[in-house]
């Protein structure tokens, strides 16, 4: 009889510890379980190229941040006229080059910046080996006129060249990878090359002969229409918030983003190394610029587009958003 209700005891307790396990794994499953998400809004926005000016747009994407922001981004590669063009017509809702759409500002069409998240040139000017300064004759660029052209100028600047009556031929070549290919192909004497190329070509024997990243101006950022920011406010803020957060989670994790860099372009550990190193030293994690340093970079777009007219910082630039974003990331550790 003792054996019986002995058995009929541990029985109930057995039941009872069952239940309770049941609901602590129930309990433990709701907890784990992720909350339901809003609906990602769709964002479309140009970039001149896949390069590693652009790259922290494809970071953030693929590390979704920009999808913590809710925003479901596409990125779409198109040559930055004509993607300023088509963001000019509504087709898109955000360009990178935001060079070419402070120029186009400039002009009077309705674009703002409201971030800039390259403000140091990254170009470098590499030679053949056991060239000097004084040999060069001939340098490749990507286009007269181009950000690669001006770098050209000033690095040769610094060399002692460019005088007026120096003789060194500038060659169009048309892409940063085609810059690449004359220099390894012995057509130039020397030529202007950005990360990756930059690194590729130095740990092949080329010889760096000087570098441009001291040099201020514009080579990335993030460009819209007026009623865009009008109508999708807190979508640009969005956008603004997951580009700040992409930009220092990169600074604060390199063994992470040089193994992506070596994955998504192809890169030897080496060259993704060496090319995060230059990056590092021209991003602009701030995403604002001096008064200054913007007046100048105006100045210098005017003589270039011949306008001869004023051109307010405002004109250009919308840089509020970008204030209320860093401050409330400030508010919250983020940053």
């Amino acid at each position: 009889m003792r054996s019986h209700k002995a058995l009929s005891l541990l029985t109930l307790l057995a039941v009872c510890f069952l239940s309770l396990s049941f609901a602590e794994a129930a309990t433990t499953s709701q907890e784990v379980s992720p909350r339901p998400r809003k609906a990602l809004e769709k964002v479309k926005m140009t970039v001149p190229a896949k390069s590693l000016t652009f790259f922290p747009y494809y970071f953030g994407k693929d590390k979704r941040i920009f999808e913590e922001e809710g925003i479901d981004l596409e990125l779409i590669v198109i040559r930055p006229p004509l993607g300023i063009t088509a963001l000019q017509a509504g087709e898109l809702d955000y360009s990178a080059a935001a060079g070419l759409g402070m120029r186009a500002a400039m002009k009077s069409a309705p674009l703002r910046v409201l971030i800039f998240i390259q403000t140091r040139l990254s170009f470098s000017l590499v030679g053949q080996p056991g060239m000097t300064a004084q040999k060069i004759s001939t340098v490749g660029v990507s286009g007269i006129g181009s950000l690669a052209h001006y770098a050209a100028l000033a690095v040769m600047k610094k060399l002692g060249r460019g005088g007026p009556n120096d003789k060194a031929v500038y060659i169009t070549t048309n892409t940063t990878a085609q810059s690449y290919a004359v220099l390894v192909g012995k057509a130039v004497d020397a030529t202007i090359l950005s990360p990756p190329y930059t690194s590729m070509a130095t740990l092949a024997g080329y010889v760096d002969l000087g570098n441009a990243f001291d040099i201020r101006d514009i080579q990335g950022g993030l460009v819209t229409k007026l009623n865009h920011l009008q109508e999708k406010r807190e979508q640009a803020r969005a956008m603004i918030r997951a580009i700040l957060r992409g930009l220092d989670y990169i600074l604060k994790h390199e063994s992470e983003v040089v193994k992506y860099l070596q994955k998504e372009f192809n890169l030897d550990p080496r060259v993704a190394t060496e090319s995060y190193r230059i990056v590092k030293q021209v991003l602009n994690t701030e995403g604002d610029v001096a008064e200054p340093v913007l007046k100048s970079v105006i100045e210098n777009m005017k003589k270039d587009a011949q306008v001869t007219t004023d051109v307010p910082l405002d004109r250009v630039a919308d840089l509020s958003l970008l204030g209320e974003v860093k401050a409330e990331l400030q508010g919250k550790g983020k940053k």
